[in-house]
């Protein structure tokens, strides 16, 4: 698998690690594919603390940090964008028809689209700033979803 592939897949499992401190309803009817392994680390906290626990992952420098700061943005905009696609679901639920179920699964799944594609691009000037061994770094983090003290360290 290419390292870009492997870290739009990591960034979607972190845009969606949200879902899993969503009410239960809206997390039942999310496709598993789409939903982060609960035991995966920093999953379960809330966005700004996945957002912290990916900076000290990645190991950002200040240098790196006007470029890290856009990433968290758009992390928290799509965090924000997937609960209300999934709030306007819970609030619909009990008078759902099957067509309104589907569509209501579906801005789940589009602001979640939408979401991967504009942290993919935030991501980008990033990674690409990053020095070599840092990129390295950080293709391990996303590819194996490991935490660092597991990771060889680079200097």
């Amino acid at each position: 698998m290419k390292t870009s592939c492997k870290i739009h897949i990591a960034l979607a499992l972190i845009l969606c690690a949200g879902a899993s401190t969503l009410p239960a309803r809206a997390a039942e009817t999310a496709a598993p594919s789409a939903m982060a392994p609960a035991s995966a680390p920093g999953m379960a906290e809330s966005p700004e603390a996945r957002i912290k626990h990916l900076h000290d992952q990645l190991k950002i420098t200040s240098d790196e940090e006007s470029k890290w700061n856009t990433v968290a943005q758009v992390m928290l905009n799509n965090a924000s964008s997937i609960n209300d696609a999934v709030q306007d679901r819970v609030r619909m639920a009990k008078t759902m028809t099957a067509i309104s179920d589907l569509k209501s699964y579906e801005a789940i799944v589009d602001a979640h689209a939408d979401g991967i594609k504009k942290l993919a691009t935030a991501f980008a000037p990033l990674y690409a700033a990053m020095p070599e061994a840092q990129q390295k770094h950080a293709d391990a983090v996303f590819g194996r979803r490991t935490e660092p003290a597991q990771l060889k360290t680079h200097a």
